[in-house]
């Protein structure tokens, strides 16, 4: 019998919804059919606090309210259902009119060390995506703790640039939309050509790192679009500085993968002529529900709860703390 897939299932705790996870997403996004592009819809189940506690022994770096908006912010999902079951259930999937959930190539187990999805996969109601290799919470966490930290990549257009258009994608998770340049938004520095046109004097633009790309970040974008309405198109200029902490790559995907933006410009040297350079974290922009949210505080959260963290990264085969 088959079943449909216009209607998918993905669901995860999300801390710090990075690039691993939106890449999760937009692979369970690109497995619905071209056909049911229009009508198809991704739900994603986010766990909340309790859950994720009881289950992985302690609490998420980031809070449930946190995590539900990020990823409802994500490009390529659909809904977000909030205080989704940690370990999955077919009545759930049921409920939410869909036969399949999604999820990576990797195991997750709950508090007795059982598959969170075994039920699931013995009713052939699992289908699996490709894990993103290179990153995950626990090597964030990893590197806050041990104090690494990156500089910048320049050939990362260059090296990158399938990527680049995979998460550049629509909210279809095939055909373009975002543009994606290396160094200045011009024709010439243009890596991934997006789904409309191109108008230089149409644009608005915000710069920063985006470490740790994050809610509070998020909440700011989404301010500068409702400021500027949908025909403004939001160029976002992804820079590295020396703290931090994610890798260039981490970071341009990240914002790549957020509904408001439309373009990113990876390490500007030269800035568009627009009428307001906007920097991330400008007191004007910080407004929203989030704005209390930023690199510091999320670091401070990590090593309040330090010998937690580094008890659970040992467990999972880190050291050098």
């Amino acid at each position: 019998m088959n079943h449909p897939i216009d209607r998918l299932w993905i669901d995860g705790c999300f801390d710090f919804t990075h690039h691993g996870h939106a890449g999760a997403i937009l692979q369970a996004r690109s497995l619905i059919p071209p056909a049911s592009t229009d009508s198809g819809v991704l739900l994603c189940g986010v766990h909340n606090d309790k859950d994720i506690t009881y289950n992985k022994g302690g609490k998420p770096v980031m809070t449930q309210l946190e995590r539900y908006a990020h990823t409802r912010s994500n490009r390529w999902c659909s809904e977000v259902v909030e205080d989704a079951p940690y370990v999955t259930q077919p009545q759930v999937l049921d409920a939410h009119n869909c036969w399949y959930v999604v999820h990576g190539d990797d195991i997750t187990t709950d508090a007795n060390g059982e598959d969170c999805y075994q039920q699931v996969k013995d009713m052939g109601r699992f289908l699996v995506v490709k894990r993103t290799g290179g990153v995950s919470t626990t090597d964030i966490i990893h590197r806050i703790l041990t104090g690494i930290t990156t500089s910048s990549d320049p050939s990362l257009c260059e090296s990158h640039t399938s990527e680049l258009t995979r998460y550049a994608s629509n909210s279809d998770g095939r055909s373009p939309w975002c543009y994606v340049f290396d160094g200045k938004a011009s024709e010439d520095k243009m890596v991934v050509r997006g789904g409309f046109e191109w108008i230089s004097h149409n644009i608005v633009y915000i710069e920063g790192d985006f470490d740790l790309f994050h809610v509070g970040h998020i909440d700011q974008l989404a301010e500068l679009r409702a400021r500027h309405g949908p025909e403004q198109r939001l160029v976002v200029g992804v820079s590295t500085r020396d703290d931090c902490v994610m890798t260039p790559l981490e970071r341009v995907l990240g914002v790549l993968s957020c509904k408001y933006v439309d373009a990113v410009v990876v390490e500007p040297h030269t800035r568009p002529e627009v009428e307001k350079i906007w920097h991330l974290d400008d007191p004007e922009l910080k407004t929203g529900p989030f704005a209390y949210l930023d690199k510091a505080t999320i670091l401070k959260r990590i090593v309040a709860d330090r010998d937690h963290y580094i008890a659970r990264n040992t467990k999972k085969g880190m050291s050098g703390y």
